[in-house]
């Protein structure tokens, strides 16, 4: 899960803030948390944008959000759209409410940690940066390499990573780009590829894995859904909207074709929706296993029904322009477990559907030595190891922000708050 989404910042202010995270319930709508908040959905619904309006559908189960509440009251709301843009509802002094949907600010903090352990690997990188998440992050780069339970008071950690931050706080997983532990005479440094890490130690270590494969990963092709591609509007957190002059997100891919054109199901799977959708119009949905959803929009025709099962390349609908729309074509979304994703990273290729079961056999395997470092990584393996820079607190930025988060519950449960001055600035 990604880190606490800490879109609650993006706006100065000279009085004290206090927002708590809270997570989207299953089954609710939009109308019914307006509802909950005793929100006129009538005027609210009114001064929205209809192009707008489809985001509102769109909200997955258990997505992390803030509210700001006073004396019972919603005063303010704040709601991820992807990665870059977010949906504000903010109370008037007349009572009523506004909406928009604004930009993310960040700024990306480049940090080293370098620890002598005291206590143990979470507790002593938690007091020296305020973010427990980099512990976490550390022990999946070494895996099964280092057995973090048996680092002892006196081992060293050296980590060399890089963050977004908002305000101070850390937003998404920080990415470690590499890393240096000492534990007892044994060394470890890992440094990152582009996809991956390379490990390295100071001796010949042999590992012991299973690697006896029993049963093939399952993989789907995904085709396009259309015989004739011609794309109009590309994916995109943050586009800058022609009639309305402000940006939006385009959580899909669009495709001009005429009225009546056939869709096709991009793979097999179930329907699990055929129906209207606010501003989408005419929608077909299909669960492809391993929770991916293709989204189909505007359609002028549903050839389809719930429950019923498609084989890739099916024909499940006709193209039009129902819902909010200035012409034929077809919305196509995306989504992995309910994130909205590129439709381009899926259709025309082999996606892995189920991973391969292995029994257990006992494969050899010896890592490199630290000895056989290339340059590169020779450079920064170095910097680790005699590094002493002082760490960077996730607690504020000149100033700007002072902040105490208090977790109960990991994962569940947190509350944060902020006081904000006089001073501007978007990190």
């Amino acid at each position: 899960m990604r880190f606490l989404l800490i879109l609650a910042f993006m706006f100065s202010a000279i009085w004290a803030t206090e927002y708590k995270l809270k997570y989207w319930k299953d089954g609710e709508t939009f109308s019914s948390y307006l509802t909950k908040n005793k929100i006129d959905s009538t005027k609210f619904y009114s001064q929205i944008d209809p192009d707008d309006i489809k985001f509102l559908s769109s909200i997955a189960s258990k997505l992390p959000f803030f509210e700001n509440v006073k004396n019972g009251i919603l005063q303010e709301a704040l709601i991820p759209i992807g990665e870059e843009m977010q949906m504000f509802i903010s109370r008037k002094k007349s009572g009523e409410y506004s909406f928009d949907i604004v930009p993310l600010k960040y700024k990306i903090i480049r940090d080293e940690v370098s620890i002598k352990i005291e206590n143990n690997c979470f507790v002593d990188i938690k007091k020296a940066t305020n973010n427990a998440h980099i512990a976490t992050y550390l022990k999946r780069v070494f895996k099964d390499r280092v057995d973090f339970t048996k680092l002892k008071k006196g081992d060293i950690i050296s980590i060399k990573y890089r963050q977004k931050s908002i305000k101070g706080l850390p937003w998404e997983e920080p990415i470690i780009e590499a890393a240096y532990i000492k534990r007892g005479s044994s060394e470890y440094f890992a440094l990152k590829n582009k996809d991956s890490y390379q490990i390295w130690s100071n001796k010949a270590q042999v590992s012991v894995v299973n690697k006896t494969i029993t049963k093939e990963a399952v993989y789907k092709t995904f085709n396009y859904p259309l015989s004739h591609i011609r794309i109009t509007s590309k994916f995109t957190y943050k586009r800058w909207h022609p009639i309305l002059h402000k940006y939006r997100p385009h959580l899909g891919i669009d495709f001009g074709a005429k009225r009546g054109t056939p869709i096709y199901a991009l793979s097999s799977g179930k329907v699990i929706y055929a129906g209207w959708m606010r501003g989408y119009g005419k929608v077909t949905k299909i669960a492809h296993g391993a929770g991916i959803v293709s989204l189909y929009a505007h359609q002028s025709k549903l050839l389809v029904k719930v429950g019923q099962i498609v084989k890739a390349h099916q024909v499940i609908g006709k193209v039009g322009s129902t819902g909010r729309s200035t012409g034929p074509h077809l919305h196509l979304g995306v989504y992995k477990r309910g994130k909205p994703i590129n439709p381009a990273n899926y259709i025309g290729r082999s996606v892995k559907i189920k991973d391969s079961v292995t029994s257990t056999k006992s494969v050899k395997i010896v890592h490199n030595l630290l000895k056989e470092l290339p340059i590169r990584a020779k450079i920064v393996y170095n910097s680790l190891k005699n590094s002493h820079k002082k760490s960077y607190r996730w607690k504020s930025l000149s100033g700007t922000v002072e902040i105490a988060v208090k977790e109960k519950e990991r994962f569940k449960k947190h509350a944060t708050r902020v006081q904000l001055s006089n001073t501007k600035g978007d990190a």
